[in-house]
């Protein structure tokens, strides 16, 4: 009968047993390993790059460089690289490298099996082609290059029978290769870049924040109808210079400055203020024109020549232009002030209660013209007005989606009216005789206060006579 071992070791046996080197891969770590002029390296992630004289390898703690003359890969996935002569290896951190700029324009990832899949990676090295992202495969590997590098790299694998097959095309010609092949794509370029070009000549836009929304209506109007600014026009310095005197002579603007950029015209005014004048040949620069009561005086320049409580006859002098100095010496400055005095107003109206005036009937017919490089080219339109039609006038900018167009388009509404004959009661009638009075005083004395009024309506002969005095303080300078 055969006896059994005991298994036990001996002390030197337990020692050598745990001094000794475990199997290779025991760990599923990354490992090199250095014998003669052969490393060998395990478990790395891929291949970063591979050349002629360095080896690029991605760990993961971080890349793993080996630079060699005459470095070749002999076996794939396993990799042994023999040098002809000495070599180093290098560690690196772990960096996220980018692909080449050759590829974000047109590269290609693509892979390679069967066949001698190493010594094409070698050869490729060797002759230049940069591979990157090299990752193992069943049969082979897969990589990236730039697109026409692949062509060179398919000579190379047709010689050692390794299939090559594009997995996806990456970069921005591709991406654009599509749109590229449309002609009404480069036909629309064509013609959108000269109109670029020359639209920029153009008033896109007007600005002119500085000024009220008055003062903007009637600036436009100014430029639109002496020198033709306005959106879609184009812009010359002569215009500008004839715009801002233009816009001067107008009266309603002390300074002016016109400045054309980038498409937008940019308006910039200052209001005008009234300047008080100097009465030529005569001591007396303001004179009454309404007699009255002075109330209060309020004296900017000059010599006032009234006071409070003062009665005045219409044409008498309110406010001089000359001062005399101690020595009789006349000195002359402007007259500028108010004399606020009060006074009866009156007015009078006869309105027949029967009569024809014009109404509008409801009817309206548009045209529109379009003001496009300083020509107008009228829109067609479906009907004509009528002769004695009301018109009313706007000038639109189209936009889309915020941007505005170089062009204007102008559009007049034609009202269609027609004479009847209207009936108006003596309340009505007395109601809009009472209306024109009112309008009246304000066009002579805008900032009158009413202290009394005596109002007197009669009706004679199918006709409203009316008359009103009112009692009044307000300034009778002139």
């Amino acid at each position: 009968m055969k006896q059994q071992k005991t298994g036990r070791l001996s002390l030197r046996g337990w020692f050598g047993r745990m001094l000794r080197q475990p199997p290779r891969g025991f760990y599923g770590q990354p490992s090199v390993y250095l014998s003669g002029g052969v490393m060998e390296i395990e478990h790395f992630r891929r291949v970063r790059t591979y050349e002629e004289g360095r080896l690029c390898l991605e760990f993961a703690g971080g890349l793993f460089t080996v630079y060699g003359d005459g470095l070749r890969i002999e076996r794939w996935p396993l990799t042994e690289l023999p040098c002809g002569g000495g070599f180093y290896a290098q560690i690196f951190p772990a960096v996220r490298e980018g692909c080449s700029i050759l590829q974000l324009w047109a590269g290609a990832a693509f892979s390679a099996r069967n066949g001698d899949t190493d010594g094409l990676l070698s050869e490729a090295a060797r002759t230049g082609l940069h591979l990157t992202d090299i990752f193992p495969a069943p049969g082979g590997f897969t990589a990236r290059c730039a697109a026409w590098r692949y062509l060179r790299l398919a000579k190379l694998a047709r010689k050692r029978r390794v299939h090559l097959r594009i997995r996806k095309k990456t970069g921005l010609f591709f991406l654009l290769r599509p749109y590229l092949r449309r002609r009404g794509l480069w036909a629309g370029l064509l013609l959108f870049v000269p109109f670029l070009l020359w639209s920029q000549g153009l008033v896109w836009a007007v600005d002119a924040s500085g000024l009220t929304t008055g003062q903007q209506a009637r600036a436009a109007s100014v430029l639109q109808e002496t020198v033709s600014l306005m959106p879609g026009s184009i812009v010359t310095q002569e215009k500008l210079t004839a715009g801002e005197y233009a816009l001067l002579q107008s009266g309603e603007f002390s300074w002016v400055s016109l400045n054309f950029l980038d498409g937008r015209l940019v308006l910039e005014a200052a209001e005008a203020k009234p300047v008080p004048e100097i009465a030529a040949g005569t001591l007396h620069g303001l004179r009454a024109k309404a007699a009255g009561t002075v109330v209060n005086t309020n004296l900017i320049s000059g010599t006032m020549l009234v006071v409070p409580g003062q009665a005045v006859e219409k044409g008498q002098g309110l406010i001089g232009t000359a001062r005399a100095e101690r020595d009789g010496t006349l000195i002359f400055q402007p007259a500028a002030g108010s004399v606020r005095a009060q006074f009866e107003w009156e007015f009078a109206e006869e309105l027949p209660l029967t009569a024809a005036t014009y109404q509008l009937t409801g009817n309206a017919v548009v045209q529109r013209r379009l003001f496009l490089a300083g020509r107008v080219f009228p829109l067609p339109s479906l009907f004509s007005p009528a002769d004695d039609s009301t018109a009313v006038t706007r000038h639109l900018q189209p936009e889309l989606l915020g941007l505005m167009f170089p062009l204007s388009v102008e559009e007049t509404t034609y009202y269609e009216q027609a004479e009847n004959e209207v009936h108006f009661s003596e309340d009505e009638a007395s109601a809009l005789t009472r209306l024109h009075g009112l309008q009246a005083l304000q066009n002579d004395y805008p900032d009158a206060e009413f202290v009394a009024q005596k109002v007197d309506v009669t009706t004679e002969n199918d006709t409203l006579h009316y008359r009103v005095v009112y009692t009044i303080i307000a300034d009778i300078c002139t």
